[in-house]
């Protein structure tokens, strides 16, 4: 039987070895962000932010590219962050990392989010709980087609797109 002191310096162990596998996957050999062009995390969820913003194990927080949702106290906040959390609460997902800007200026991973083979920024667009959000270099990927799902909430009167008086941006 362990003691409660081997299983923590155990578990501290895992925790650095993960650290360290991620940090070597981000950065290149001098240790300095490196352009990743386009490497793929497979990681779960440990927690939903807002409705374009997770963390993942081991404090990773990645930033939807592409789209944006209401920020706290705008109309569809609560809605757009609980529909992230039911398609990636505590699941795997795998994150496409923008290869030509892998961080924001806040540090976050930019990056497309899937789980279970869907793209959960196209979900939220189609449903009407963000809106289009292209800043090049990494929003051009799916540009065109995320500007056609929003197009389409909007002229269905989904989500943000339904509210009275609402311009949308």
């Amino acid at each position: 039987m362990r003691s409660k002191t081997a299983n923590k310096t155990r578990l501290g162990r895992t925790v650095v070895f993960t650290l360290l596998a991620l940090l070597s996957l981000l950065c290149g050999p001098s240790g300095a962000a490196s352009r990743p062009d386009g490497r793929v995390l497979s990681l779960p969820v440990r927690w939903v932010i807002d409705g374009d913003t997770i963390v993942l194990r081991g404090g990773i927080k990645v930033r939807y590219v592409g789209i944006d949702t209401p920020e706290v106290g705008e109309a569809f906040y609560e809605e757009a962050k609980e529909r992230n959390r039911s398609l990636v609460g505590r699941k795997v997902v795998r994150v496409v990392i923008c290869g030509a800007q892998p961080r924001d200026v806040y540090g976050r991973l930019l990056g497309s989010v899937y789980v279970d083979g869907l793209d959960v920024g196209a979900v939220l667009l189609r449903e009407g709980l963000a809106r289009t959000l292209i800043i090049p270099p990494c929003g051009l990927a799916h540009a065109k087609e995320y500007r056609g799902y929003e197009r389409d909430a909007r002229r269905l009167g989904l989500g943000i797109w339904g509210t009275k008086g609402s311009k949308g941006r």
